[in-house]
């Protein structure tokens, strides 16, 4: 089955939706039935394996906190509860933005909201710190690396750890700060771009069916 390539305004629309739904109060079945279809839309973008991990971690979730944890010493279980009660109010944002993650590079994502008539200068920043992260998670993974080659004491593996992590993070600042100025975020002129975004079927019938939930949820409250 071809999957499907969502457009990245009807990403930040369903993320947006989400958001709003999941502080609705709302009981179990309708939890499933949005988890649910959240879950066939990972599939039908081609992401079965991450629908699989999100509906197997809504089960847990869910048998933790209805089973698990009402068992348990009530210090225990005071201590998980609020963590997991949040978890699970916000499951809905995880799994759309999981999917935008995946599904969105920033270069479609900052050119959405180009089209939106977003200042650049709010642009730019925000791409620069999108793609920093994923520098500084790399960069993490890099010293973990580093020291298994060597025998640390435990004693001193979260300095190690720590250290050129804070180091590699100021550099990273300092070179994506350099970017941004050679990107032109002081040029008042709007930049241009050569990606073409178009909102196809698929987006429409997937905003249909945000609504429908959405609408669904609210009258159910």
């Amino acid at each position: 089955m071809k999957s499907i390539r969502l457009d990245p305004r009807t990403l930040i629309i369903l993320l947006s939706t989400a958001s709003v739904v999941a502080f609705l109060p709302k009981g179990l079945g309708v939890e499933i039935a949005l988890v649910s279809a959240c879950a066939l839309l990972q599939v039908a973008c081609g992401y079965p394996t991450m629908a699989i991990k999100w509906s197997v971690g809504f089960v847990v979730l869910v048998v933790l906190l209805n089973a698990v944890l009402p068992v348990l010493p009530i210090t225990v279980s005071t201590v998980f509860t609020i963590s997991l009660t949040y978890a699970r109010k916000i499951y809905l944002c995880l799994m759309v933005g999981a999917l935008a993650i995946r599904s969105t590079t920033v270069h479609r994502f900052t050119t959405a909201l180009q089209s939106w008539h977003i200042p650049q200068t709010f642009l730019i920043p925000l791409s620069i710190t999108i793609r920093y992260f994923p520098m500084l998670k790399s960069e993490a993974g890099h010293i973990r690396d580093a020291m298994k080659l060597k025998e640390i004491p435990p004693s001193q593996r979260i300095e190690c750890f720590t250290v050129p992590l804070i180091m590699s993070a100021t550099m990273t600042a300092d070179e994506l700060s350099a970017a941004a100025v050679t990107r032109g975020i002081e040029n008042p002129i709007a930049s241009t771009s050569t990606e073409r975004l178009r909102m196809h079927i698929d987006d429409w019938l997937c905003l249909a069916g945000a609504v429908v939930l959405c609408v669904v949820a609210i009258a159910l409250a």
